[in-house]
């Protein structure tokens, strides 16, 4: 069956939302509400087919170098099929159209975003993202989640250097997810 990527429609918020507040409810991502994703429709693309809504993801401009992947999910019983990886392509090809210089992603799958092209990188080199955003994220006290980035003119973002902290409970509270010292 053949996949397609489009931005998204008041008509999809529903589906949007039912999707990523399931995977929310499993605490894989944050929860979105009806208000935020009619908000930030714009930022928002979805996959469907012929059987309908398949999933959804999103480009928020957070600067006029810096753009975030976000609110990715995709429906369970269409996994394994690419639609992720269409999606994250598709706000990689909008990044690019807009003339912007880097993507990021906070992710609990890293594995997935290093196929897209993404490398492993330290909130603390976001400082966009770690300043704005993070300090009001309900998960600030216990994120476990990593920091991809991809640089959009082909250059390999720096490697992390040995005992660099990724997320934001590591390198602004200074313990692991779950509140042990990380030290």
């Amino acid at each position: 069956m053949s996949v397609a990527i489009r931005a998204a429609r008041v008509e999809d918020v529903d589906d949007m939302r039912a999707l990523i507040n399931r995977y929310a409810a499993e605490d894989r991502m944050l929860e979105r509400s009806r208000d935020f994703l009619l908000e930030h429709l714009r930022d928002f693309l979805v996959a469907k087919d012929v059987s309908g809504f398949l999933g959804c993801c999103a480009l928020a401009v957070l600067t006029p170098d810096l753009a975030e992947v976000r609110s990715l999910a995709v429906r369970p019983e269409a996994s394994g099929r690419g639609i992720g990886r269409q999606l994250v392509l598709a706000c990689i090809s909008e990044a690019r159209r807009l003339g912007l210089r880097r993507v990021f992603a906070l992710t609990l799958v890293p594995d997935f975003f290093q196929r897209c092209g993404f490398v492993l990188t330290s909130l603390g080199r976001l400082p966009e993202k770690s300043a704005s955003e993070c300090p009001v994220c309900p998960k600030r006290f216990a994120c476990d989640e990593h920091a991809m980035l991809l640089h959009l003119d082909g250059t390999i973002p720096e490697p992390l250097w040995s005992g660099e902290p990724v997320g934001y409970t590591r390198l602004f509270l200074g313990v692991e997810p779950g509140g042990k010292s990380a030290q």
